[in-house]
């Protein structure tokens, strides 16, 4: 979990910082979400490089943000930058919603625990989280002013992170103790 959580930030804090700086300097907000992007994805392929492979995660952030990039440059408008967070939060969220409907919850995918209802609610909870994050997110998006935006997005990111791993936490907590 320590090493997951890690990597979150990283993942989240990395480009924030890059976005700042660049804003800092005077940057438009547009070129500090691509010089972000850049580094995001620049992580992607440090972290594929140093493991040897390549994480579907990684795979999906790594090539939304391209095609994001073109479609915001063709139309001059950032605020499709803007939509990458809620773009890949609504395709995590509907994956996993999904997979549970299908009766197949993608949580037995990610642990060695063996299946339980306990990790078909996390699948279903993780997934509606995602979907609410992504929905809020693209709202405020096309809301809020670019710059508002561009601030509140991280924060956004890490909250709805932050109440998936407490929910994880606590799920995991109330199994240990019904174990005992």
């Amino acid at each position: 979990m320590r090493k997951l959580l890690i990597g979150l930030l990283w993942d989240v804090g990395l480009p924030a910082v890059v976005y700042y700086g660049a804003h800092g300097l005077g940057y438009d907000v547009q070129t500090a979400l691509v010089a972000a992007g850049v580094v995001a994805l620049l992580r992607v392929a440090f972290v594929a490089l140093l493991h040897r492979r390549l994480e579907v995660v990684a795979a999906i952030i790594g090539g939304t943000f391209p095609v994001l990039l073109a479609i915001s440059l063709l139309t001059d408008d950032p605020r499709i930058l803007l939509a990458k967070e809620s773009v890949l939060s609504g395709a995590a969220g509907i994956a996993l919603v999904g997979s549970c409907l299908l009766g197949r919850p993608l949580v037995y995918l990610l642990t060695p625990a063996p299946r339980s209802k306990h990790l078909t609610t996390i699948t279903w909870l993780f997934g509606a989280v995602l979907l609410l994050d992504a929905v809020v997110r693209l709202v405020l998006v096309y809301s809020l002013p670019l710059d508002t935006m561009a601030n509140l997005s991280p924060i956004l990111h890490v909250g709805a992170l932050a109440l998936l791993a407490a929910c994880a936490l606590w799920f995991r907590k109330r199994r240990l103790a019904h174990a005992r």
